[in-house]
């Protein structure tokens, strides 16, 4: 269990660099394709680890993974759309809602009590919301409100995995899991960008967009999903995804370095309640595991 906890702090330094990098892609650049590329490219990075294992999967199996990639496919989109209208801190301090939505989830599709965890996660979540007091902060109620329905999708993500494992199969490797959720949501996305001509807008990516879209596939993305879809098999969803706010908590470190502007007296209290969140959260007694790691 200690190894799923310290793999989600390396996930939450990967996602909280992550919205840094989508910040610096080129604003007149559509999201829906840029965002399959990325589903796509890493997907496909994931099959050469898988071939020496490859099992036939069924037609259940398709559909669940069409389903799952079909809200990685939403959160995604959504920041992508969220970044052009506000800030990257704003979507970092959104992005702690996850671990909250997915409690509710948790109850609802798994039946798995959360009263416990609710107490850590909203002590958590109360000193994101001190961040959230930042001087940077930006209140676009169009941005918000997408990416909140992009939070909600990924909420979903942990449990209805869980929940529809017996259709994904159950000797499924994380990898494996992971790989068919990121090509389900890539080939959705890429479908959905036909229309219009959305791929045209590609032909001005310059050669740092590129880049980024590679670290995001690799580093923000593959690595990422490997690391959640290992850690549930050890811990509650919600217990993992609550390492969201570790991520809001380097992405305040991270920015604190970038601008060299030294966080303020609200933010590191804030930073304090986290932590002592976090601290609960991974305390044995705070949840039981849903199922031993295979």
């Amino acid at each position: 269990m200690l190894n799923a906890h310290l793999s989600m702090l390396l996930w939450a330094l990967l996602v909280a660099l992550s919205f840094f990098a989508v910040a610096e892609l080129g604003s007149d650049l559509d999201a829906l394709p840029l965002i399959a590329l990325r589903l796509l490219l890493s997907g496909l990075l994931f099959l050469p680890l898988l071939w020496r294992r490859r099992r036939r999967i069924g037609a259940r199996a398709l559909a669940v993974h069409a389903l799952l990639g079909g809200l990685l496919a939403a959160h995604f989109a959504s920041m992508f759309e969220a970044l052009k209208h506000t800030g990257t801190l704003d979507i970092a301090m959104l992005f702690v809602t996850v671990p909250l939505l997915t409690l509710g989830c948790e109850r609802l599709l798994l039946g798995i009590p959360v009263l416990g965890r609710l107490w850590p996660n909203l002590l958590a979540a109360s000193g994101a919301l001190a961040l959230l007091a930042l001087d940077q902060a930006r209140f676009d109620a169009y941005a918000y409100g997408l990416y909140g329905l992009g939070c909600l999708a990924l909420a979903l993500y942990a449990p209805l995995t869980l929940r529809l494992k017996p259709w994904l199969g159950e000797q499924r490797s994380a990898a494996s899991l992971a790989c068919g959720n990121l090509l389900g949501g890539g080939v959705l996305l890429a479908l959905l960008s036909l229309p219009g001509q959305r791929w045209q807008s590609l032909q001005w990516m310059t050669a740092a967009d590129l880049g980024w879209i590679v670290y995001l596939a690799i580093s923000a993305t593959l690595v990422t999903f490997w690391l959640l879809h290992r850690a549930i098999h050890s811990l509650p969803p919600a217990t993992v995804v609550a390492y969201s706010y570790m991520g809001s908590l380097f992405a305040l470190l991270l920015q604190a370095l970038w601008f060299q502007q030294a966080p303020s007296a609200m933010a590191c209290a804030g930073a304090a309640l986290i932590l002592l969140g976090m601290a609960w959260q991974a305390y044995p007694a705070s949840g039981v595991p849903v199922q031993e790691q295979g």
